[in-house]
């Protein structure tokens, strides 16, 4: 490609960075970065706008969200100006043309392909070559920064890729005898993910055959050691059964056996059963699978293990069956069909023995009597040399299935289950492709194929709506279907007002007649099969009011310890009952309505209120904690509850903090409300008060707004008027940040008059300064001042150190904003002292940089530049982002007075990229500083 979008490059292995004709570009705030990042994943396709909105904001966007894609699409062009028109509307979306390898998330996918086929063809040194230049691509986490749900899934998988590729040159490495290369490069892997239990097989083995017997088995008790200590579990039978064979130096380790002679098959089985006549979709599965397939060369030996798993009613026998029949052809030798009946309702699972015996039947050889080890022998023997498709449906463990596996061949293997059957995964080199549910478009198509185009088409509004309350899973959307066609005269509406409510929606969702088609009992197979604490904490999470949990959060709510906690959310997530994200589960929407019906229907409503409680306290002193560790404070008000006997999490810094408030804001609202309703009124507004660092920080504001109203209103209900003043503070700043000022005063105001009556200096105060501060906002610097001033001589008789400075930082701000530099300077200097004393650098380092501008305003640079120079050394010593960009741009006016433009284009950009990055309204000014200082040099150098 020649073209202007080869000038352009994308990186998203990192933070997404941009390159346009060899220089890098400031993309602009994170959800543009969203936009960008969507679009250069789908680089030479056309995205529509439903798919950016879907993959930026979600299943919520806001009422405004067409004109915020918009405004994102016409930044985005202004950023890729100088490439030419590379990014253009093409119909219903929008296209970014950039060549193959332009961006490296989509690079690395095309050389892990590449790679793998070297490795397939038995070219093992230019495949770990091949892995080698891949990982090479990655410069940290994945769209680190980006937000919304789509990158949040391409930083799951990206993750999860890279270690799968280390994985994979690290076995590479140890065929070809390159131990010493594997173990510096396996060791660095385990530090990033010391829970991955194949990267420490891996490296016990590179140990060992690099003679390295004693490192193996510390490696093992190292790791045990941790197991046990953070997750309370044991290593798994990989890790344990490697350690008995370096105990006893099997020679195994070191060679592999050779394979039995195999005699001829007696026949050829055709055993696939029939397709869905109404199958759609899936594309991308397919193509997945297929490319799986493409790895096993003829004659090469190899094994594909395709284990596709997923939520009861997904169709994952649907599509192993729609993919065995596209390519039955090239395995000439037959294909086997066995129902493993793992969730069978009526019957029980067949064991290795009766699966076995089904299966030699099937290849002519079922008359003889062998005990099971014999079985499993003839049944790889007979397989040996042959090239045959065997669906192996419905598996419930990785037991049941394991000794099914043929020996090394050419057959391919398709295994569907519910669970993950990890141990294929780790043991057997098992590809898993989690089958998730369909898109809208698919759904539809599906009600489309089922019921008849016109019937669907004739009411989109109420079909589009019927798709989503049956959660676009294929098996509900077949029993709608089932009963639109058995009532003609029926309209879309009418079916959808009975879905509507939720409590009745796997109620509507049963045929009547066939259990096998039955949500309810679809998920019910699932369930019973669950032990009796496993199943409670799936009835207890199914009272959540939000839609992710952690470990230690479901500790709080189940009464355990984290480390149990853990383990039982991992064996729901291994049934397919719960969605992971990273260290989060979640329910699928229709799974959630079941575990709610049966906490409903099993435990007693008193049972259920004590474990939201636990749960709402819990969250309470996590969020304690991580404020603590935002602001660090000498004490915080009572919560007037006993603390939470259940593990909250130790944040090392005040990054981790935020991290963790961003994660769960959405579970913060909710069990807000929860606690609200359930009366817990001390809880329900100390809960967003400690959420104010994040809020502010993260520009959340309207959600910031919406639940203070909640925290107010429970305020309320104290018998002190302490708490409505704690939160009419943060109401007042809150509505002030999202620009309705007047509401902001009139808060603010209300909360003065209440300290009239109170009599509350320290509360008077803070409003005070709050006001004045909000009034320079509006520029009405007269009327500030004067509530500043009256906050400055209300701390010097009541307040301590950190009044002091707060009063006088809101007083200099004015007065430099309204231009009287010398009463800016003189109170500025004033406000440092007091911050210094109270030992508070957030005010420090904003007093210096107010000082910075009075010195400034004096003309007095060389003083300027020392108080930013001491704000910015401050800044990096904090991880003060916003103040550092204040800083530098405070920094980049003196030199463009001095007309050292390079110098201050340098810090110019250095703020607009920090402002950019935090969403600050002085991105604005940063940027037209710079279009200024642009047009100066030009003018200065003609």
């Amino acid at each position: 490609m020649t073209g202007p979008e080869s000038a352009v490059r994308v990186d998203l292995l990192g933070e997404l960075r941009v390159r346009v004709a060899d220089g890098e570009v400031v993309v602009g705030p994170p959800r543009q970065r969203a936009v960008l990042a969507i679009l250069a994943l789908r680089a030479g396709e056309t995205v529509s706008r439903a798919e950016l909105i879907d993959g930026v904001w979600g299943e919520t966007p806001p009422a405004s969200v067409e004109g915020s894609v918009h405004t994102y699409i016409h930044g985005l062009r202004r950023v890729l100006v100088a490439a030419g028109d590379v990014l253009t509307r093409t119909g219903p979306g929008y296209r970014l043309a950039l060549a193959p390898d332009a961006v490296d998330a989509v690079a690395a996918d095309s050389h892990a392909r590449r790679a793998r086929e070297l490795a397939a063809a038995g070219n093992a040194a230019a495949a770990a070559e091949a892995l080698e230049e891949c990982l090479r691509l990655w410069r940290g986490v994945p769209l680190s920064g980006v937000p919304g749900p789509l990158a949040e899934a391409e930083r799951v998988r990206l993750t999860e890729l890279r270690f799968q590729l280390v994985e994979e040159r690290a076995e590479l490495l140890l065929e070809l005898g390159r131990h010493r290369e594997a173990i510096g490069e396996l060791g660095e892997a385990v530090q990033a993910e010391p829970f991955r239990e194949r990267l420490r097989a891996l490296l016990m083995l590179a140990l060992y055959r690099g003679g390295r017997r004693a490192d193996a088995l510390a490696e093992f008790e190292a790791t045990r050691r941790l197991f046990v200590a953070e997750l309370g579990l044991d290593p798994g039978p990989e890790l344990t059964e490697l350690q008995a064979r370096v105990l006893r130096a099997d020679p195994g380790l070191d060679a592999p056996t050779a394979a039995p002679a195999a005699p001829a098959v007696a026949s050829m089985p055709a055993q696939l059963p029939h397709e869905i006549l109404d199958f759609v979709g899936r594309a991308d599965e397919l193509a997945q699978l297929n490319r799986w397939r493409a790895t096993v060369g003829q004659g090469s030996g190899a094994l594909v293990i395709s284990a596709v798993d997923g939520v009861g009613g997904v169709g994952k026998t649907a599509l192993a069956v729609r993919f065995a029949r596209r390519i039955a052809g090239e395995y000439p030798d037959g294909q086997l069909y066995l129902n493993l009946r793992g969730f069978d309702p009526i019957r029980p699972p067949l064991s290795a023995t009766e699966a076995l015996s089904q299966l030699l039947w099937s290849l002519g050889a079922g008359g003889q009597r062998e005990d099971h080890d014999a079985q499993v022998a003839i049944y790889r023997t007979l397989l040996s040399d042959k090239r045959m498709l065997i669906l192996l449906d419905n598996a419930e463990s990785t037991e049941q299935v394991r000794e099914l596996l043929p020996g090394p061949s050419n057959s391919l293997v398709l295994i569907t289950s519910r669970n993950r059957l990890s141990g294929l995964v780790v043991r057997d080199g098992a590809h898993r492709l989690n089958l998730g549910v369909l898109t809208e478009d698919e759904a539809l198509d599906l009600l489309r194929a089922s019921v008849g185009r016109a019937r669907i088409d004739g009411e989109p509004g109420a079909a589009a709506q019927l798709a989503r309350l049956c959660g676009y899973l294929p098996l509900a959307l077949r029993i709608a279907a089932e009963k639109i066609s058995a009532n003609a005269g029926t309209s879309l509406r009418d079916l959808v007002a009975n879905l509507t409510a939720e409590q009745d929606r796997l109620d509507t969702l049963e045929a009547g007649d066939d259990e096998m088609s039955s949500v309810r009992a679809v998920f019910s197979w699932s369930y019973h099969s669950l032990d009796p604490e496993v199943a409670r904490a799936f009835r207890y999470l199914g009272t959540l009011p939000s839609q992710t949990i952690g470990a230690r959060a479901t500790a709080a709510l189940i009464d355990s310890r984290a480390a149990a906690a853990s383990g039982l959310l991992d064996r729901l997530h291994e049934q397919n009952l719960l969605e992971r994200a990273g260290d989060r589960f979640g329910f699928h929407d229709l799974v959630s309505v079941y575990a709610a019906e049966l906490a409903e229907q099993q435990e007693s409503p008193e049972d259920r209120t004590a474990a939201l409680r636990r749960l709402i306290h819990w969250y309470l002193y996590a969020l304690r904690a991580a404020y603590r560790r935002i602001m660090p404070v000498d004490s915080l008000f009572e919560t007037g509850l006993p603390p939470t006997p259940y593990e909250v999490p130790d944040f090392a810094t005040s990054d981790d903090a935020f991290a963790w408030c961003h994660v769960e804001a959405a579970n913060i609202r909710a069990l807000t409300r929860c606690a609200a309703e359930l009366g817990d009124h001390a809880v329900a507004w100390q809960m967003p008060w400690y959420m104010y660092n994040y809020y502010y920080s993260a520009g959340l504001l309207t959600e910031w707004v919406d639940i203070l109203d909640v925290a107010y209103h429970s305020a309320q209900q104290q018998d002190d008027l302490a708490p409505q003043l704690q939160v009419l503070n943060q109401i007042g700043i809150a509505n002030s940040r999202l620009g309705r000022n007047d509401v902001a005063v009139r808060h603010l105001e209300h909360a003065l008059e209440v300290t009239r009556e109170t009599g509350d200096h320290h509360f008077r105060i803070r409003f005070l300064v709050n006001l004045a501060s909000t009034l320079r906002e509006m520029k009405h610097y007269e009327r500030g001042i004067t509530y500043a001033r009256e906050a400055v001589q209300l701390a010097d008789e009541v307040g301590g150190h950190y009044e002091d400075a707060g009063a006088l930082d809101a007083l200099c701000e004015l007065y430099v904003e309204a231009g009287r530099p010398a009463e800016a300077l003189e109170c500025g200097t004033a406000g440092l002292t007091a911050a210094r004393a109270a030992k508070n650098e957030l005010l420090e380092v904003n007093l210096l940089i107010n000082v910075g501008h009075a010195h400034r305003d004096l003309g007095d640079p060389a003083a300027a530049l020392r108080d930013y120079e001491a704000a910015l050394e401050l800044c990096a010593r904090l991880g003060n982002r916003y103040h550092e960009a204040l800083a530098s741009f405070g920094v980049a006016e003196l030199h463009r007075r001095d007309g050292r433009y390079p110098e201050a284009r340098q810090h110019a950009r250095r703020a607009l990229e920090a402002f950019v990055r935090l969403d600050a309204e002085e991105a604005a000014a940063a940027q037209a500083f710079l279009t200024a200082l642009d047009a100066e040099d030009a003018l200065d150098a003609g």
